[in-house]
C-alpha cells in the first residue's frame, strides 16, 4: 500500500503582479481556452474564466505555508483548503484576497483552519514573514524551468505539470515506491 505524502509548494506563473492583480480583458467565454477548459474538465474542474484578474497568489502560498507548519491541522485539512480556494476562484471568480480566501476557508467547514488564517491576518509581522519567505521559495522554484501548475515531484524528482488522470499518479507512485524500497 502507497501511503503519500502531499506538500504544497510555492510557485508563482506571474512574480510581478500586484496585489489586486491585473486585469485580463475579454469575457468569460474567452478567457478560458479549449485545451484549458478540456483538461480541466477531464478531471473535475470547472475553468470559467469568471474572474476578471490574474492574481498576485503571494498571500495564498503565505497561507498555505502557514497551514502545512501548523501540528494541530491535518495536510489533508490543507488541501481541502487549497482546493476551496481554487474552485472559488477558477470556477467561481472569487478573487484570492484575504476577503476571497477567508470565503473559501469558511465553505469547508473546518473552523480551525477559519481560526488560524484570522489568527494570521490579525498578526501582520507574521504573514509578512510568510510573505517573505514564500516569495523566496518561490524564486527558487522558478529556477527549475517549471513553467505551469500544479507541478508534481516525486520523492524530489520533476515529474509533470498540469491536471493529469489518476492511472498516471498511480504508475508515479508506484514506479517510485519501487525505487524508494531497492
Amino acid at each position: 500500500e502507497i501511503k503519500p505524502l502531499i506538500t504544497w509548494k510555492p510557485f508563482q506563473l506571474c512574480p510581478n503582479t500586484p496585489e489586486e492583480g491585473t486585469p485580463k480583458g475579454g469575457t468569460p467565454e474567452t478567457r478560458v481556452g479549449a485545451k484549458l477548459k478540456a483538461a480541466g474538465e477531464s478531471v473535475g474542474i470547472n475553468f470559467t474564466g469568471l474572474s476578471d484578474r490574474t492574481p498576485d497568489t503571494l498571500l495564498f502560498h503565505a497561507i498555505m505555508k502557514m497551514l502545512q507548519e501548523q501540528k494541530d491541522i491535518s495536510l489533508a485539512s490543507a488541501t481541502m483548503f487549497q482546493e476551496a480556494a481554487f474552485e472559488a476562484y477558477f470556477t467561481n471568480g472569487v478573487y484570492p484576497d484575504k476577503h476571497g480566501l477567508m470565503t473559501a476557508a469558511k465553505s469547508l467547514e473546518e473552523s480551525i483552519v477559519v481560526d488560524k488564517i484570522q489568527e494570521l491576518y490579525n498578526d501582520s509581522a507574521r504573514l509578512q514573514q510568510l510573505k517573505d519567505e514564500v516569495y523566496k521559495e518561490s524564486r527558487s522554484t522558478g529556477s527549475k524551468a517549471i513553467t505551469g501548475v500544479p507541478f508534481f515531484e516525486f520523492n524530489g524528482n520533476p515529474a509533470f505539470s498540469g491536471a493529469q488522470p489518476v492511472n498516471v499518479f498511480a504508475h508515479y507512485m508506484k514506479q517510485h515506491a519501487k525505487e524508494a524500497a531497492n
